[in-house]
């Protein structure tokens, strides 16, 4: 429990600077000061647009999503795991780079379910990335790829990820994708070439679901998060989406270097793997 007024320590935040602010706050427990310490790393290393993302409403993120995907990453076994703080910097606090808004911002919109839905189906096309929240095993944060201009290939991931979930990967309707995040916004990204996308939405059908294109699913892939991000099997969302634009574009450089990037690729950092002239473009949230 926080005893402070949220409303005035945004306020403080913006007026006084962050050193001050942290030094007027009073916590009743050390898992407070861990997130007041962790909010103030991302104000100031520019991850946090504290206008967009108010520490109240990180608070509420921290205590409801935050804490318990933590929990499932030290499950994982990683050897010298990262602290709180250094995890929720490698996940970019759930907030994507290019709009620094959090994917767990509350959906109010002057738009209808039904409208927004609409909207969604008549935008999404072939290659185009879907990232929407929550998330699992330790990842913040969910993402997908559009195979087709109807259907979406992703790896829902589900209880027993820890241990591996078998013949996780799947392809469903652009229509149930939107009925299954309705309450959270799914942000759709297009990738700037045409070509590109078209060439990563084939190598994800062909590697990730059916070698020949085919409506059946004939190819198998368990859902595990490992560091290994060169094999397709076992997999996850964000890394079936990388390695579709890095592998399936050929020569092409649409991907940076896998080899010196990160050895788990989290969905919110995504957009940040690409190379002009592939550069993602933000096609709106739904």
């Amino acid at each position: 429990m926080v005893s402070y007024d949220i409303i005035d320590a945004d306020r403080k935040l913006y007026s006084f600077g962050l050193t001050s602010v942290h030094n007027s706050y009073k916590f009743y427990s050390t898992s407070n000061e861990t997130s007041l310490r962790a909010y103030t790393s991302g104000v100031r290393m520019g991850i946090i647009d504290a206008e967009k993302y108010p520490l109240k409403e990180f608070l509420r993120h921290d205590e409801n999503i935050f804490q318990d995907i933590y929990k499932e990453y030290l499950s994982l076994n990683v050897t010298s795991p990262l602290n709180y703080e250094e995890w929720l910097i490698m996940n970019n606090f759930g907030i994507l780079p290019d709009t620094q808004e959090s994917l767990f911002e509350r959906k109010i919109s002057k738009r209808s379910t039904a409208d927004n839905k609409r909207r969604f189906v008549n935008t999404v096309k072939k290659g185009d990335i879907l990232i929407t929240g929550r998330g699992i095993g330790g990842l913040v944060g969910h993402a997908a790829i559009m195979t087709t201009d109807y259907w979406v290939l992703e790896m829902p991931g589900g209880p027993g990820w820890e241990n591996g979930i078998k013949s996780n990967n799947r392809q469903i309707s652009k229509h149930a994708w939107f009925d299954e995040h309705k309450s959270d916004w799914t942000t759709v990204y297009r990738c700037g070439r045409a070509d590109a996308a078209h060439e990563a939405a084939v190598w994800a059908d062909h590697t990730y679901y059916n070698p020949t294109g085919g409506a059946t699913k004939t190819k198998h892939i368990t859902y595990k998060i490992t560091t290994d991000i060169w094999s397709t099997n076992p997999s996850y969302c964000s890394k079936l989406v990388i390695q579709a634009y890095y592998f399936g574009t050929g020569k092409k450089k649409v991907i940076r270097d896998l080899s010196i990037a990160g050895r788990i690729i989290v969905p919110t950092t995504i957009p940040s793997y690409f190379l002009s002239p592939y550069t993602l473009i933000n096609k709106g949230k739904y």
